[in-house]
């Protein structure tokens, strides 16, 4: 008989809260799965992650500030999860400060542990950098924003969310040509990264490369169909063009619903 670990545990407990066998969600029982994960792997992140982030949507903030805190003391071999949780749970709170220094502390726990990590781990500590680059961006430092993004790639590599972080960080700052380089270099390497090409699109739509946006809204629809916000920045460009295409704007946010609604049926009208 195979004996239970952390990661099984973990799995039947997100599997317990996503389609839950009691009505309503039997909490206890989940929290018995986290728990008794903890005991058998003391150091697995993802644990204290996906614990924390069911008591932080029941809205017990003062246990799950606690338990990604015990994760943190527990020097976690995949610490960048926790450290994630932990700035999320801050940045819920609207204590912006809290979380860049938690979000820097985690990058800088990550550096000194990167000989012990696996690929896995490495890749999951990503979202550490993305996450402090757009918080650098909402608060309107896109200097700083900008330097997290890079160090992050020279880190990681060409990581398709991190080269548009990079490329709003620099629309920000003005530099459109750096931004165009690293708006394409995002597409290139995840063809289906729906918001780089939306991005990219209304930047060229806003300095007045009406042909090139229109092309990048149309190669962002054909990679990602079903993506409503590219639907409706190619629709805005063509009510923007000419107010006399509004009704094809109409026309397009229409198409992509019953797109939507044909997908979701198992089918497809085109």
């Amino acid at each position: 008989m195979l004996s239970p670990s952390a990661p099984t545990l973990v799995a039947y407990a997100l599997l317990d809260l996503k389609h839950p066998i009691d009505e309503p969600t039997n909490y206890t029982k989940v929290e018995k799965l986290f728990q008794e994960a903890i005991l058998l792997d003391p150091r697995h992140g993802p644990t204290y992650n996906a614990y924390g982030n069911m008591e932080l949507k029941r809205g017990n903030v003062e246990k799950a500030r606690q338990i990604y805190q015990n994760g943190v003391f527990a020097q976690c071999r995949d610490v960048s999860s926790v450290y994630h949780g932990l700035a999320m749970l801050e940045l819920s709170l609207g204590n912006v400060e809290t979380a860049r220094l938690v979000l820097i502390k985690g990058l800088k726990e990550v550096k000194i542990n990167d000989g012990m990590m696996d690929n896995s781990r490495r890749k999951r500590s990503q979202f550490l950098t993305h996450t402090l680059g757009m918080l650098e961006l909402n608060s309107n430092r896109a200097l700083e924003a900008k330097l997290v993004f890079e160090a992050g790639l020279d880190r990681h590599g060409n990581s398709s969310q991190l080269l548009l972080g990079a490329a709003l960080s620099d629309v920000n700052l003005g530099n459109e040509e750096s931004a165009r380089n690293l708006f394409e270099r995002s597409v290139h390497v995840d063809r289906r990264h729906a918001q780089a090409w939306q991005s990219w699109g209304v930047m060229e739509m806003r300095a007045g490369n009406y042909k090139v946006a229109k092309t990048l809204f149309q190669c962002g629809i054909k990679n990602d169909p079903k993506h409503g916000a590219l639907w409706q920045a190619y629709g805005k460009y063509t009510a923007y063009i000419s107010p006399k295409l509004y009704f094809f704007y109409q026309f397009l946010i229409k198409q992509f619903n019953i797109f939507t609604n044909n997908s979701n049926n198992g089918k497809s009208s085109w």
